[in-house]
C-alpha cells in the first residue's frame, strides 16, 4: 500500500510546490496626487508611465470640476494613446477614445468622490501611456493648476508610478478650442500594482522534502 501512495505524494508535493511559487500577492492600489487647481475649466493631459519595477494598471481618477453647485455630473472622456501624448494635442488622430465616464461636481475646491473606469488601462513596465481627459459637459469642466505668471510643477511620482503633464484645453470639445501650458491636471490618480510571485512558502518547502525522500525510498 505504502509503495502506491509515495508516486501520489510525490506527484502532491510537486503540485503544491508549484502553487506556492506561483501564489501571488494581493493586487496593491494606490494613489498618487498632485497640486491643487487654481485656473481653468475643460480638459487635460497626461502621460502616466510605469517606471518601477512593475506593470500597472490606470484605475481611475479624482479631480476638481467647474460646477460650484455639488452634486452635478460632468461627462468625462477618457482618450488613451501609446506612448506620450506630447505633440498629439491637436487632434485626435492615434487616440481612441476608451470610455466616458461621469464625475460628480463637489465644488470648485473639492475634489470630486473617486471616478472609476469601467476598462482601466495597462502600462506595461517601464512603458508610457498617454492620457487625456476632457469634460465635454458646458459649465463642468476639469480644473487644472497653473497659470502663466505662476508655472505649476508638471512631474510627480513614487516608486512605482512617474506622472508627466504640462497641457490643458478650455471648453466643452475635446480636441477643440484653445490648448494652455503649462498646465497641469489637479487631483489624484488612482493605479493599481500587478501581482508578484511570491517564494514558496515554508510549508511547501517541507512537502518538497518529505516528497524527495519518498521518492529515495521507493528507489532503495
Amino acid at each position: 500500500m505504502k509503495s502506491l501512495l509515495r508516486p501520489l505524494f510525490a506527484k502532491l508535493t510537486l503540485a503544491l510546490l508549484i502553487a506556492g511559487l506561483m501564489t501571488a500577492r494581493p493586487v496593491s492600489a494606490d494613489v498618487l496626487s498632485t497640486a491643487l487647481p487654481n485656473n481653468g475649466s475643460g480638459g487635460v493631459f497626461f502621460d502616466l508611465t510605469a517606471s518601477g519595477a512593475n506593470d500597472l494598471s490606470f484605475e481611475g481618477f479624482a479631480t476638481y470640476l467647474g460646477s460650484a453647485t455639488v452634486g452635478t455630473p460632468a461627462s468625462i472622456e477618457v482618450w488613451v494613446r501609446p506612448g506620450s501624448y506630447v505633440g498629439f494635442q491637436g487632434a485626435n488622430t492615434g487616440w481612441t477614445l476608451s470610455e466616458t465616464v461621469i464625475g460628480f461636481a463637489a465644488g470648485t475646491t473639492t475634489l470630486t468622490p473617486d471616478i472609476f473606469l469601467a476598462n482601466a488601462i495597462s502600462i506595461t513596465q517601464g512603458s508610457t501611456v498617454g492620457i487625456y481627459l476632457h469634460s465635454v459637459t458646458t459649465g463642468n469642466g476639469i480644473r487644472y493648476t497653473g497659470t502663466g505668471a505662476a508655472p505649476p510643477q508638471t512631474v510627480w511620482g513614487n516608486a512605482d508610478i512617474t506622472f508627466s503633464g504640462a497641457h490643458a484645453r478650455t471648453g466643452a470639445v475635446s480636441f477643440g478650442s484653445t490648448v494652455f501650458t503649462p498646465r497641469t491636471f489637479a487631483g489624484n490618480i488612482i493605479y493599481s500594482v500587478s501581482s508578484i510571485p511570491e517564494p514558496a512558502s515554508a510549508i511547501t518547502m517541507l512537502l518538497l522534502v518529505a516528497g524527495s525522500a519518498c521518492l529515495r525510498t521507493r528507489r532503495d
